[in-house]
């Protein structure tokens, strides 16, 4: 992990559209807020990097491995991508995938369900950075993977332990949602990011040409 001249670089990797308006609104006090967490004097530069990282594709694994290329080539400590996709790991639903070893963060944000979507999304990347900057666990204290991460977000996900990463393992730890609750809550995110009723203004001029287009063929044959 790099950490040039005291500050820890990060960089939320986000989607266009929403999670890029949910990365920029926390990206305005992420960096006071994480230094308050950290507890050891630390300084953060957070950056919000809008690009479509999910094109393509809805693989976990290919998503980490694009987000690992992507960090690689810039001077980011951490890096915690953020999408409106809903994603599934090994048949369920995923939440939060991480790779310690290389800061690396995957979050899906309707899996943080319909309702305040920006305060559990701001709490989940300030749990995960931080668990991520903190010191690495070992002997006694346990694998650095079994440390509570994600805060209060993470009371109503399992964690997941893939074991020890390999050459096509991406992820030492994942949270998922499970049970019929966690399903309703994916799926309210889902109808929450991608926020449909920004089309109804949209949608009524359209239906009112369609009416109109309609009636004028009606009374008009040569229509």
């Amino acid at each position: 992990m790099r950490v040039s001249q005291g500050v820890m670089v990060v960089a939320l990797l986000a989607d266009p559209d929403a999670p890029t308006e949910v990365a920029q609104r926390m990206a305005r006090t992420l960096p006071d807020r994480l230094a308050d967490k950290s507890g050891q004097g630390r300084r953060f530069d957070v950056e919000v990097v809008s690009e479509p990282f999910t094109s393509g594709t809805e693989d976990p694994p290919t998503l980490m491995r694009r987000i690992m290329d992507r960090g690689s080539a810039e001077n980011w400590d951490i890096v915690v991508a953020l999408t409106d996709l809903p994603l599934h790991s090994h048949g369920r639903r995923l939440a939060v995938q991480l790779n310690r070893e290389h800061g690396l963060a995957l979050l899906s944000l309707p899996s943080l369900g319909g309702l305040r979507l920006q305060t559990r999304a701001r709490r989940a990347v300030e749990g995960t950075v931080i668990g991520l900057a903190g010191p690495q666990t070992t002997g006694a204290e346990g694998p650095p993977q079994d440390r509570p991460l994600l805060g209060p977000v993470a009371g109503r996900l399992t964690p997941i332990h893939p074991g020890p990463a390999g050459v096509e393992e991406t992820a030492d730890l994942r949270y998922v949602v499970s049970g019929p609750g966690g399903y309703l809550r994916v799926l309210l995110g889902m109808v929450r990011a991608n926020r449909p009723w920004r089309l109804v203004p949209g949608l009524s001029k359209a239906l009112a040409a369609a009416l109109a287009t309609g009636a004028i063929a009606t009374v008009n044959s040569t229509v």
